[in-house]
């Protein structure tokens, strides 16, 4: 028996119209059972939107203005990081102290000179407690010397510390006497820088001096010249700088500054050239 065309497709068609609802409810999650019907549709309509929401968002156009990028959080821990300056942008807030001041009144015995340059940079102290060491910068000896000497009642305004060899004494900030006061201020330079003296030297190493960090700073020549050496030229120079071994040197003699005071003339030349075993070496 034969059939229409009609019959064979109306079947098929039904199958394609039921596999539509079928599956999109096989996709659409299936509210509690209970829930009202506003609930379902409710659940039905969410369904799609949330799957909009979590599609990916197309790329813009290659032409077109791209979405700025998101801050990146700082990383704890590394340098840069927060409010101070960063590396390389200048050097951050400076470390400021405060140190406790006293007066301290009594007499002047005398002043005293140290280093091998013999510079002042201290003096003797007699109060009721006893007699004790008043360290000033050198810049200051001139000044101190006008306004008191040796017997001179003073009143010392400073603060007590202990020097490099681990010794207790008094740093002064100002002192009082006679009606003056001499305040530690800093040094004043020179409207016209002095001329530089050429000097020579030659002799052999009696010693080698040290800087307050106790690093090899200058040669002690047999004559009583203190030939002045930059600590990394010493370091370098170490092998062949030894008590008694020949030196030559040419360089420049150095001048006091002004308010420095030396107890003796000491010759102290800055070495440009020094000449060891035979050997010269430009000093830089």
């Amino acid at each position: 028996m034969s059939h229409s065309p009609l019959k064979t497709a109306l079947p098929a068609l039904a199958v394609l119209l039921l596999a539509g609802p079928l599956a999109q409810a096989q996709q659409t999650p299936l509210a509690p059972a209970g829930t009202s019907r506003a609930a379902r549709r409710a659940a039905k309509t969410a369904a799609p939107a949330a799957i909009a929401t979590a599609a990916p968002q197309p790329a813009p156009p290659a032409d077109g203005p791209r979405p700025p990028r998101p801050p990146r959080p700082p990383r704890p821990g590394r340098p840069g990081d927060g409010p101070g300056p960063r590396h390389g942008q200048g050097p951050g807030p400076h470390h400021a102290s405060v140190q406790a001041l006293a007066d301290f009144s009594g007499t002047l015995t005398g002043y005293l000179a140290s280093g091998d340059d013999q510079l002042y940079d201290s003096f003797g102290f007699k109060t009721a407690t006893g007699t004790e060491t008043v360290r000033f910068p050198r810049h200051l000896a001139q000044a101190l010397m006008a306004a008191a000497q040796a017997g001179s009642p003073v009143t010392v305004t400073g603060f007590r510390d202990a020097d490099k060899d681990g010794r207790a004494a008094l740093h002064l900030v100002s002192l009082a006497a006679g009606g003056q006061t001499v305040r530690d201020t800093p040094p004043a330079r020179p409207a016209t820088p002095p001329a530089e003296e050429a000097a020579a030297v030659r002799g052999t190493v009696q010693r080698l001096a040290q800087d307050p960090r106790g690093r090899t700073n200058a040669v002690v020549v047999s004559d009583g010249t203190v030939l002045r050496l930059p600590p990394g030229a010493a370091e370098q120079l170490a092998d062949k700088l030894k008590v008694g071994a020949a030196v030559a040197a040419t360089g420049s003699l150095h001048a006091l500054r002004p308010g420095e005071v030396a107890a003796k003339p000491v010759r102290v030349v800055r070495a440009q050239t020094i000449t060891l075993d035979g050997v010269q070496f430009l000093v830089q």
